[in-house]
């Protein structure tokens, strides 16, 4: 309570102020209260942003959640899943001692996924990963096995499963985010995913010892692990990785953006489209270097048909680039380019190739810098060569043969849609053109944007212009 009270010396006014000692221990409280929020604060944001202290945090949360699966009553039916939790909360522990607490964390939170999935009875009832396309020696291995198995197309691949190829083999895996991940000749790799307790995401990744991956986003990004870094592609993006025998990481991004971050710790560096980061084995990243673009195909033009004669040429011609020194020019049976029917290394904008056989043939083109090195490749183009003689021509109105496969569901709004066909026809799914292979196979993933019910429309088309169309209905769950 305030009291005027008048100087006697001065005549001035002063306001003095009386205060009980009850309020002076109530404000005493209320400062005390605000030191310690501001400390509490000051901690959580602190070791918001501690990697120790994440490590530790998710640590004992898979802990629990292990602990949790040991004591369920379904124990011995998830015994599988319990043993792949234990390990990787067992690696988590060994990284957090080394002090590698990102490692540790994430490894943790691996562990406290496979619990819980465990736990809620859906362990193995979504795969986090299935073969799209296989063409080679390709062979698959269970987290919890030795066994390495023949993949084939829909082979479901789990957190843990291992995939390598053999010589001049390939395949494409599709993620559950929609992300299709080509794997070159030679490589081996681990599967990785793991949903994130903060945000309840599932995160798409694989751990790869050697070999090369493409990876091309959706609308989500998905990430590769090699033993020197980490990369992190962006949606709508595409980035290739290689690791050669010596451990080294080549990254180059071919579309969109994608990340390079050290093991080691630090910051990340952001490339875009033609820029390529070495890693070494020990994470000392390289600065970023500028590759030379690929040109632009000019001739055949996509899906052209030949008619096979006697010395048949194909002439192929490309469009001049600024800053090459020379092209790398690749012709292959295979879309993904597995076996290579023409590699070649040429000065000029162009080739000629001598085309003795039947079937689909793919070609592509990267520019050389000048120092030899090779930038991406452009996009690839396909054209046919059909039988037959010159000048004799044979009315055709029959119609091509369409064999249609019932389109496959592979999780959320992705269906394989596959079936045969004549060799040489062209097939349109949905009005969108796709690759026949030279026996007549064809296959697409297809996406759909509405939940409920839709079609899937087959249009094959011979070289005379007749055409067959068939339909086929698929449901899309909410």
């Amino acid at each position: 309570m305030a009291k005027k009270k008048q100087n006697k010396m001065t005549g001035a006014d002063i306001d003095w102020y009386l205060i009980s000692i009850e309020r002076l221990k109530q404000i005493g409280l209320v400062v005390v209260l605000l030191l310690l929020g501001g400390a509490g604060y000051w901690f959580w944001e602190q070791s918001k942003g501690n990697p120790k202290s994440n490590a530790e945090s998710a640590i004992a949360d898979a802990r629990q959640a292990l602990n949790q699966l040991a004591a369920s009553k379904d124990f011995n039916a998830r015994r599988r899943e319990f043993d792949r939790a234990q390990q990787k909360l067992e690696e988590a522990n060994t990284r957090f001692a080394g002090a590698k607490y990102p490692e540790a964390q994430e490894l943790a939170i691996e562990s406290q996924t496979i619990s819980r999935t465990a736990l809620s009875g859906a362990a193995g009832t979504e795969n986090d990963a299935q073969f799209l396309t296989v063409e080679g020696d390709v062979k698959y291995q269970k987290g919890s096995t030795s066994d390495w198995k023949d993949a084939d197309a829909r082979t479901p691949l789990f957190n843990g499963d291992w995939v390598k190829t053999g010589d001049h083999a390939s395949a494409e895996l599709i993620f559950s985010n929609g992300s299709l991940y080509t794997i070159g000749s030679n490589a081996l790799l681990e599967i990785y995913a793991a949903i994130n307790p903060a945000t309840s995401r599932k995160t798409n990744a694989v751990q790869m010892q050697i070999g090369s991956v493409e990876v091309a986003t959706t609308d989500d990004a998905s990430s590769i692990r090699t033993p020197g870094s980490q990369i992190v592609v962006d949606s709508e993006s595409t980035t290739q990785v290689g690791v050669d025998r010596d451990k080294a990481t080549a990254v180059i991004s071919t579309k969109g953006t994608s990340s390079v971050t050290s093991t080691t710790g630090g910051p990340a560096v952001q490339i875009t489209t033609g820029d390529k980061v070495i890693a070494t084995p020990a994470g000392q990243l390289s600065p970023i270097k500028k590759l030379v673009l690929p040109p632009a195909l000019l001739s055949p033009a996509d899906n052209q048909i030949y008619q096979l004669t006697k010395g048949l040429a194909v002439a192929f011609v490309w469009q001049p680039q600024d800053g090459a020194r020379g092209y790398l020019f690749q012709v292959s049976r295979s879309r993904l380019f597995s076996t290579l029917e023409i590699n070649d290394r040429r000065v000029r904008t162009g080739a000629s190739a001598s085309v003795t056989g039947e079937g689909s043939f793919f070609w592509r083109v990267a520019a050389l810098g000048p120092d030899g090195d090779a930038g991406p490749f452009s996009s690839a183009r396909r054209f046919r060569v059909s039988g037959g003689k010159a000048g004799v021509t044979t009315a055709d109105n029959d119609p091509p043969v369409l064999r249609l496969n019932k389109p496959a569901s592979i999780g959320g709004p992705f269906f394989m849609v596959e079936g045969m066909t004549e060799p040489g026809a062209t097939v349109f799914i949905n009005d969108e053109e796709v690759d026949v292979e030279s026996n007549g196979h064809f296959k697409k993933l297809v996406s759909f944007n509405r939940s409920g019910s839709n079609a899937v429309v087959v249009k094959a088309v011979d070289a005379a212009g007749n055409q067959t169309v068939k339909s086929e209905p698929v449901f899309v769950e909410d």
